[in-house]
């Protein structure tokens, strides 16, 4: 390995969680190679120790802007969990048994109460 390698730490990157935004992983390149640029990005979609706990417990359901749609939609920083029974009520019968997380966007978590709660935590924005 060369000293500029050792040096500057560019073999070695974290990554995020897709979900809440904190750090997950540590990645440490095989052969000292740069992998700078994975650094502070998602690398998967398989949910941090935190986030698997919260689906455990109920739906996670992460607050984001407005008019945002797609797979990557940009967070408030706003998470909340609320219990499996209350989801299938608030979102007319849809089947969580698969799917423990969902989005959804800021008017909309006013509308039903969560926003001016207190979140399960304030999540990174991403």
């Amino acid at each position: 390995m060369s000293k500029e390698a050792m040096e500057d730490g560019s073999y070695i990157a974290m990554t995020k969680c897709f979900y809440c935004g904190e750090s997950k992983d540590i990645l440490l390149h095989q052969r000292f190679k740069d992998i700078s640029e994975v650094n502070g990005k998602v690398a998967d979609k398989e949910p941090c120790p935190k986030c698997k706990g919260y689906m455990a417990e109920g739906i996670m359901i992460i607050e984001v802007k407005d008019g945002e749609s797609g797979d990557n939609p940009y967070r408030t920083g706003r998470l909340h969990v609320i219990t499996e029974d209350a989801a299938t009520r608030m979102f007319n019968g849809f089947d969580f048994s698969k799917q423990r997380v969902c989005f959804m966007e800021e008017s909309v978590a006013k509308v039903v109460g969560l926003h001016d709660t207190e979140p399960i935590r304030k999540a990174v924005k991403k």
